[in-house]
């Protein structure tokens, strides 16, 4: 989630984390909220070709994860209330990226609702800063048999779906793809709108889950081109997007987005959505 904004500046990232031990309970879904939050605010804050580092491990009955950089730093005045909403250091490198300085009350707030903890240290300006998360570690299990996916029969011939995913992160594209791919849908990916629209010409998707802000062309001018190729009037739009307010879900609605979907997407919220798509399918 946060690769783009550090791909963009040319970062070096370090990932240290430990492989057992990990474990906590918790929201998936916000727990990687917290962790694309802190990464990206490392990534704001600092300057191209340096350094980030992401630790994690496990101290007694905690899971700490640490987030440090070797950006701008903190000010000493501003660190007591880094976690404030719309709280923002007045410097150039953070107007250049704009924001409303909500990402590390999120931040705060998730922790806390996971019975954690966060805290933000620094030398001062110019000294970069660490990000300290502490979570409550989940208790060992009885049963220490690995937990396999629960079964269920192969998705019906009714209900698969030509899928065309679109974003121009590959990683996220691959991941999401592959996901689909296990529900059982044909998948297509492309990485900006050009790609897509040659591909919808052989492909002819019933279903495009589109990243608004792609290169290029952003997600509402695609979607506006592959309802005019012959054959598309009635694809099913999904947008995909890191925008949840009443004004984004009424942009993507105009723009003639069946769904809205927020980064990052619950699993849960794009499966029934291509069930619903299904079962209101039209034969060709």
């Amino acid at each position: 989630m946060a690769s783009p904004l550090l791909e963009r500046h040319n970062h070096h990232l370090t990932v240290l984390v430990s492989r057992h031990g990990l474990e906590v309970d918790g929201d998936e879904v916000r727990l990687a909220q917290i962790v694309s939050n802190l990464v990206s605010n490392a990534a704001k804050y600092t300057e191209p070709g340096g350094r980030i580092t992401i630790r994690g491990a496990r101290e007694g009955g905690e899971v700490v994860l640490k987030v440090e950089d070797t950006g701008v730093g903190i000010a000493p005045e501003i660190l007591p209330t880094v976690f404030d909403m719309f709280v923002q250091e007045q410097q150039s490198i953070e107007r250049s990226q704009g924001g409303l300085g909500l990402g590390l009350a999120i931040v705060r707030n998730l922790v806390a609702a996971h019975g954690g903890s966060v805290s933000a240290h620094g030398a001062g300006k110019g000294a970069g800063s660490e990000f300290i998360v502490r979570l409550p570690a989940a208790p060992p299990r009885a049963d220490t048999t690995p937990d396999l996916p629960p079964s269920r029969a192969p998705i019906a011939a009714g209900e698969a779906l030509r899928v065309l995913v679109v974003d121009d992160n590959e990683d996220v594209a691959q991941i999401f793809s592959l996901a689909l791919r296990r529900l059982g849908h044909t998948v297509r990916v492309a990485h900006d709108g050009p790609a897509a629209l040659r591909i919808a010409e052989d492909f002819f998707p019933e279903v495009a889950f589109l990243d608004i802000g792609l290169p290029v062309m952003d997600g509402y001018g695609l979607a506006r081109h592959l309802r005019q190729i012959p054959g598309l009037s009635g694809i099913r739009l999904v947008a995909v997007t890191g925008y949840g307010q009443d004004a984004d879900r009424d942009r993507s609605h105009a723009a003639g987005f069946d769904v809205h979907l927020v980064k990052p997407v619950d699993r849960a919220r794009y499966k029934a959505a291509l069930e619903q798509f299904a079962a209101e399918r039209t034969p060709r």
